[in-house]
């Protein structure tokens, strides 16, 4: 913005307390959308961060209201359940790199304490399993599902009450939120 001659700029100015303002910049970024551009995902995109080159197992890279936005995916193919160790990593490397989020692809699920360490951290948690699995039982009399080789994923979370678990596949809604509201 110029400024002029005795030292103020050329735009009026206006009256809104912070909430309004606020209020303001919330319509603004609402008028926008979420309309999303150059979506473009990358297998084993090497990132540079501050401290060296990073292989990422997935990236994903795209524009939302003119600004550039980066998510790390990091798979876990284990025979255990992820330990927090694994989040901690994640959370260094988005630290490093400067991405906006980072999401932890497990086989075989996630311990708690990396549950409640992803959940403080703004980390996303998700179980990528085959989709005759998806539906689990206690039923010790039932037989264990055939596999089918189509895999349903599922975001796994823990709560002030408990563990969630929020079906991502073919629910476009759930991902939408979980891409940009998690």
């Amino acid at each position: 913005m110029a400024a002029l001659e005795n030292g103020s700029d050329r735009w009026p100015t206006f009256e809104l307390s912070p909430a309004e303002y606020e209020q303001a910049v919330a319509g603004l970024v609402q008028a926008a959308g979420h309309e999303v551009d150059n979506w473009q995902v990358q297998h084993l995109d090497p990132v540079e961060g501050l401290d060296g080159t990073y292989i990422i197992d997935v990236t994903v890279r795209f524009r939302i209201m003119g600004a550039d936005f980066l998510m790390l995916f990091e798979c876990k193919r284990h025979a255990s359940p992820v330990k927090r160790e694994h989040v901690q990593v994640l959370k260094d490397k988005l630290q490093s790199t400067g991405a906006q989020k980072g999401v932890l692809v497990a086989a075989s699920g996630f311990q708690r304490g990396a549950l409640e360490y992803a959940r403080r951290h703004g980390i996303a948690c998700v179980r990528l399993v085959d989709g005759a699995w998806a539906y689990e039982t206690r039923d010790p009399f039932t037989a264990s599902p055939q596999t089918t080789g189509e895999y349903v994923a599922y975001a796994r979370e823990i709560t002030d009450h408990g563990y969630r678990n929020t079906l991502l596949t073919d629910q476009r809604q759930h991902v939408k939120e979980f891409l940009f509201e998690v």
